[in-house]
């Protein structure tokens, strides 16, 4: 790790300075537990690290009727233990609680989860099942995105040299709704997945499913294909639910790396896409697919 210099400004427009200052040779630190590990390995060697934590702007987790905003210093704990979570989004909290360990997780945050793009992400998938947006700030104003169109890679986002992420907004489900997150590792905690994925449900007008994927992909992925099946039937049995999971096993592109196998990684989609989805439906209706 090389000298860097530490600002830890007051505002967000004093960080923004900052950034528009260094021009490309500067990173931001939330809660630091993937950026510290990379400056101790010199897989990052910026000149400038802003530190964020004394921003009280975005701090805390607001909550409207229609909407919850997740601050860019909210931590998981925080947000693993928000009523509203707890309520209406069972595939964060159980991201938020696969990921790490309750210490690493009380400095943790799931913006930086989603800032640091690295497709085994827990917070990722989940996100994308519930529709969030990546709400951003930079010196030439604001503006929201998708998370898969925040992620354009590995460790890759669409985030400008001088722009910051001030929150994650997530539209807070209508009606019954189901959400599933699992995820296999070489061990049950302060291990990143090998393969996760998380599926959720929503009643509407007609029932609505989505799959999502963590550590199988390089940037976000849903299962559309799945999805469209499950969405399309009007019964659901053992039938539907297996070719659903054989076109989820369709939709990503994992590697052999040192934590596992591309075709251990296909074989945990595979069975962990059922466990989902069987999960959802399970909730949904008090009983499972026959």
């Amino acid at each position: 790790m090389r000298d860097f210099i530490l600002e830890r400004p007051q505002s967000i427009p004093e960080a923004l300075g900052i950034l528009k200052k260094a021009g490309g040779r500067a990173m931001v630190k939330s809660g630091g537990t993937d950026l510290i590990v990379w400056l101790h390995k010199s897989l990052v060697n910026p000149d400038y690290v802003i530190d964020l934590t004394k921003i009280e702007q975005l701090k805390g987790i607001e909550i409207s009727k229609e909407w919850i905003e997740i601050k860019a210093l909210a931590t998981l704990n925080e947000v693993a233990s928000h009523p509203s979570v707890k309520e209406r989004l069972p595939a964060l909290l159980q991201a938020c609680l696969a990921h790490s360990d309750p210490l690493i997780r009380n400095r943790a945050t799931v913006v930086g989860n989603v800032c640091s793009a690295v497709p085994s992400g827990d917070l990722i998938a989940p996100l994308l099942c519930y529709g969030a947006v990546v709400e951003i700030t930079g010196t030439s104003g604001n503006r929201t995105l998708r998370i898969d169109d925040f992620i354009t890679g590995p460790k890759q986002t669409a985030l400008a040299v001088d722009e910051i992420v001030t929150a994650i907004k997530i539209a807070l489900p209508e009606g019954k709704s189901a959400g599933c997150y699992l995820k296999i590792g070489r061990r049950e905690a302060l291990d990143i997945a090998q393969a996760a994925v998380c599926c959720t449900a929503f009643e509407k007008v007609t029932r609505e499913f989505r799959i999502s994927f963590c550590a199988v992909s390089p940037r976000p992925v849903r299962a559309i294909e799945a999805e469209r099946l499950l969405n399309g039937t009007t019964k659901m049995d053992s039938d539907i639910v297996d070719r659903a999971v054989k076109l989820a096993m369709e939709a990503v592109n994992p590697i052999t790396d040192v934590r596992a196998s591309r075709e251990y990684r296909l074989a945990m989609v595979e069975e962990l896409t059922r466990r989902a989805i069987k999960s959802c439906v399970e909730q949904l209706e008090g009983g499972g697919p026959t």
